[in-house]
């Protein structure tokens, strides 16, 4: 038997590189290596420069500044590290070991299992190439290439790294892993699997520990109800239930056909909502058209992307406020703030709204339009209610010849899409012009009062008028009237504030 323990050890300029063989059953020196080599056999115990190593038995070479060591190789050091292999290579000089066969690296919580592995000393780092799975705390992490930095306590993964978690799974190219803090900060294309979203970005982060992730570029979060949020980047919080979503921003909701966009938007879990701003849109899809709506802010209620029922249609209600305006090609709007209710089918206008459907301009100083199948029903008017239309058969564009049909309160009903009948309640007043030889002669303009009035439209022209209570209706012959003075009061032809196109939606008048 050899033992070192309690000699006093030969002190040289290179100390720092020897390696110190405390114990061994039996050592010999193999005279087929011309270094002199040592072989020690036996419950083996060596150290060099804190680390402590034990095996079945292993070679010295090189004055005792390098070793082999082989069979149930434990390599550890104080409060640092423990690595178990099958063999060990270590170097003195550089203080490098270089592991193979069943290797684990434990330190703490966190254990590496992999084939081979460098542990370098100096910079106090391991690293592997063959492939490692890393265990921590219930979370496994698996790549093809990775180094642990012992001092910054921090793991890089490099190649299908994969990264499982009992709340959500993540694939990516490059990842660095903080054992301590539960944190992982990925690059490179990424995708994480969760129990109610998936989601992507090409970097970001994520504490397992506060629940706390950010995702950057081309971030993408999908709910398994089928919504999806997008933007440049994701800031949530998981255990509030809340994120914040900057630049490029959209909320489409497949199921309805709905999409929500802007370049800033804060999401609430807990209370369903979405607010967007900055540049806030939304598109609502129909079969053969889209509706474009804007407002400086918008608001979305009854949104949830955690809620994993799909069976759970609770109607959403969209809120816009300020310089709102909406475009779809076969009728448009304006107001100062605007609400949208899935569960009557309504959209509420307010503060001076403005409807343009075909040739026909509508205001009032509230109103209500029902939808039905994804089409324009019924428009309620409060107040102020006023139908405004440009004589198509006047010779000049810019003509003052307009029908016109004014009174307290309308209901207009459409069919697809078109104005066709007006019901004007209260103080009903109208102006239109009259045609004969098929519509290519003018023979006047007609003007009735009325209290309330019936008024059927045919191709943007009053076709027919039923005078419900005291009418007082006069055929004014067009030589004996002034067009100027054939204006309703408080009339007002706001042709340059209709959107023509999308774009439009974003035009402050």
């Amino acid at each position: 038997m050899y033992s070192a323990i309690g000699q006093e050890a030969k002190k040289s300029s290179n100390d720092n590189q020897i390696i110190h063989i405390h114990h061994a059953t039996y050592l010999a020196f193999d005279k087929r290596f011309g270094d002199g080599a040592q072989r020690l056999i036996g419950n083996v115990e060596m150290e060099h420069a804190g680390m402590l190593l034990n095996c079945d038995s292993a070679y010295v070479y090189n004055s005792n500044t390098s070793a082999r060591a082989f069979g149930h190789v434990h390599a550890m050091k104080k409060d640092s590290m423990d690595l178990y292999g099958d063999s060990l290579h270590y170097h003195g000089d550089t203080k490098k070991a270089e592991m193979f066969g069943q290797i684990r690296y434990i330190r703490k919580a966190m254990t590496l299992v992999t084939k081979h592995l460098m542990y370098v000393a100096d910079s106090s780092r391991v690293n592997f190439w063959d492939g490692g799975t890393v265990t921590d705390s219930g979370t496994v992490l698996v790549s093809r290439r990775g180094t642990y930095f012992m001092k910054k306590r921090v793991c890089a993964f490099k190649d299908d790294v994969v990264l499982t978690n009992p709340s959500y799974i993540i694939h990516c190219d490059t990842m660095a892993y903080e054992p301590d803090a539960q944190t992982a900060h990925f690059s490179g294309p990424t995708h994480i699997t969760g129990k109610n979203t998936n989601m992507y970005c090409v970097a970001g982060y994520y504490d397992s520990h506060t629940g706390i992730s950010d995702f950057w570029h081309h971030a993408v979060i999908i709910s398994k109800k089928g919504e999806r949020l997008s933007g440049d980047s994701i800031y949530y919080d998981k255990k509030k239930d809340y994120g914040a979503v900057t630049n490029n921003v959209s909320l489409k909701d497949s199921a309805d056909n709905i999409t929500i966009k802007g370049n800033y938007a804060i999401y609430r879990g807990e209370k369903r909502t979405i607010m967007v701003t900055k540049h806030a849109e939304m598109d609502q899809e129909y079969e053969k058209d889209t509706l474009h709506l804007h407002g400086d802010t918008l608001y979305g209620y009854n949104i949830s992307m955690s809620d994993t029922n799909k069976s759970n249609k609770t109607p959403k209600l969209l809120l816009a406020y300020h310089h709102v305006k909406f475009f779809k090609k076969d009728f448009q709007g304006k107001c100062d703030s605007l609400s949208y209710d899935e569960k009557d089918s309504v959209m509420r206008m307010f503060s001076n709204p403005i409807v343009w459907s075909d040739q026909n301009q509508l205001t009032a100083d509230t109103m209500r339009l029902f939808m039905a199948n994804k089409k324009l029903n019924l428009l309620d008017m409060r107040h102020n209610s006023f139908i405004i239309s440009r004589d198509t058969l006047a010779s000049k564009e810019d003509s003052l010849q307009f029908n016109q049909i004014k009174g307290r309160n309308m209901k207009g009903s459409f069919r697809d899409n078109k104005l066709y009948k007006v019901k004007v309640i209260g103080n009903a007043q109208t102006i239109y012009y009259v045609y004969s030889d098929n519509n290519n002669t003018i023979v006047g303009a007609n003007r009735a009062d009325c209290s309330n009035m019936l008024i059927y439209i045919d191709s943007n022209r009053v076709k027919s008028i039923t005078f419900l209570q005291k009418p007082d209706a006069t055929l004014f012959p067009m030589k004996t009237i002034k067009i100027a003075d054939f204006l309703l009061g408080n009339f007002t032809w706001h042709i340059n504030e209709r959107p023509m196109r999308e774009e439009d939606i974003f035009k402050l008048d």
